[in-house]
């Protein structure tokens, strides 16, 4: 009996060293385990702050392109302030006379946990095959984040600008006069996005299109004398762009039967008395401008508006930017040019009319007409800009001015889509982590 005691004594001793071992290599395993994941928990924790300042990076330039820079071409920007390829500042948001605030240098940001990167280059289906210079109004924004412990990320943004023609309306467009429409750069043409009817003969660079069916009486043509040939082409999108969000820049503002200067701050009631050119008229339901009076600035109403007399003289642009909630009717011989940096000149809800006859001043627009509803051009006017009728019903007690989109009389349309009439969007976006 002994000896089986004995025996037994030492299976218990083997299978108690074996457990050990056991537990001893779970608890290595575990250890191994556990360093891995916090390894790991790490380095995604800093690939995802890495990521985040490379956002940062894409979120600045948008901003400096939307802001700041808005009034310089792609092409400005990719051969860098001092306008020569292949030097230092290609690509990068440094000079422009931008702020110490605004600038991007090449060596980077610094937000304390890390830095980033940012250097603009061009879109690699670019028609132009060069690098420094921009065809297509998209180019890539290089974005790069980096922390301190390693991690990295890459953010490739695509910014673009919405290619528009120099007249675009969501609905029908109906052109019985004879207008000329001409483009600086790649822009121009008519389109619609239901039937377009041609009745007169306008002369039009950058073709006339139409996405429902095209009415022709009259005949096209180009400014070199050839005949234009209207064309199918996919609706194009016209954002709805809501005047409210464009008030944020507004010098005054005109609700309550009140004008309300913005800095310094300044209230003044306008029913039946005139501040600063404007009047509340009972009778028309509209605020009012009398050209001799007025005064330059961004001008945001609740409500429709009406401009009166001449607005600036030839070679002396008067700078105002009109936004309205309801109807804008601009008459007299205006010459404006857009106070918005945006390059907005008139943005209303509802209707817009422009138009002026030509005497010893020719009636000149430059900037942005945008309708939410319909638009109508009448008289001889210039327009340098683009016009875009969203051809939306007419906003709750606003001026029902036009039913349709109609460009009457004898218009010149000019429109530059590389200068400030132009907003920068980001079309796409992809990113990469690493740590």
């Amino acid at each position: 009996m002994r000896y089986l005691r004995s025996n037994e004594s030492g299976l218990a001793l083997i299978a108690v060293l074996l457990a050990m071992a056991l537990l001893t290599a779970i608890g290595a395993a575990l250890t191994a385990v556990g360093i891995v994941e916090f390894r790991t928990s790490v380095n995604h924790r800093s690939a995802t702050r890495a990521l985040l300042l490379a956002d940062a990076g894409a979120t600045h330039a948008l901003a400096l392109m939307q802001g700041p820079l808005a009034g310089y071409s792609y092409t400005d920007v990719l051969l860098g302030s001092d306008g020569v390829a292949g030097t230092e500042d290609d690509g990068l948001f440094v000079g422009f006379d931008l702020s110490e605030t605004d600038v991007l240098p090449d060596s980077g940001i610094d937000l304390g946990q890390g830095r980033y990167f940012v250097r603009m280059v061009n879109d690699d289906t670019d028609p132009s095959s060069d690098p420094y210079t921009d065809a297509n109004h998209r180019f890539v924004a290089l974005c790069r984040g980096e922390t301190p412990d390693g991690g990295m990320a890459e953010v490739r943004v695509m910014l673009a600008a919405p290619s528009f023609p120099a007249v675009a309306a969501n609905g029908d467009l109906y052109v019985p006069g004879t207008p000329t429409i001409t483009a600086t750069g790649p822009c121009g043409g008519i389109h619609a996005n239901n039937v377009i009817t041609i009745d007169g003969h306008p002369i039009v660079d950058g073709g006339v299109s139409y996405s429902e069916g095209v009415v022709m009486s009259g005949v096209i043509y180009d400014s070199y004398g050839n005949e234009v040939i209207p064309r199918y082409e996919d609706p194009i999108k016209i954002d709805e762009y809501l005047p409210s969000d464009f008030c944020d820049d507004a010098d005054y503002k005109l609700e309550d039967k009140k004008l309300i200067t913005v800095a310094p701050p300044d209230t003044a009631p306008i029913a039946g008395q005139k501040e600063l050119g404007w009047t509340w008229e009972g009778s028309e339901n509209a605020y009012v401008l009398n050209a001799n009076d007025a005064v330059e600035g961004t001008v945001c109403a609740d409500g429709d508006i009406r401009v009166n007399g001449n607005l600036g003289e030839a070679g002396d642009p008067f700078s105002i930017t009109l936004i309205a909630s309801g109807s804008i009717r601009v008459g007299g011989t205006p010459v404006i040019t857009a106070d918005h940096p945006d390059g907005i000149l008139i943005l209303a809800g509802g209707d817009v009319q422009i138009g002026g006859t030509a005497t010893t001043t020719t009636p000149y627009y430059r900037g942005l007409v945008y309708a939410g509803s319909q638009c109508q051009v009448n008289g001889n006017p210039v327009v340098d800009g683009h016009i875009l009728c969203n051809d939306a019903d007419d906003p709750i007690g606003a001026a029902n001015i036009t039913d349709e989109n109609i460009i009457n009389g004898n218009p010149t349309i000019n429109y530059d889509c590389n200068g400030v009439r132009r907003r920068t969007l980001m079309s796409s976006w992809w990113e990469s982590r690493t740590s």
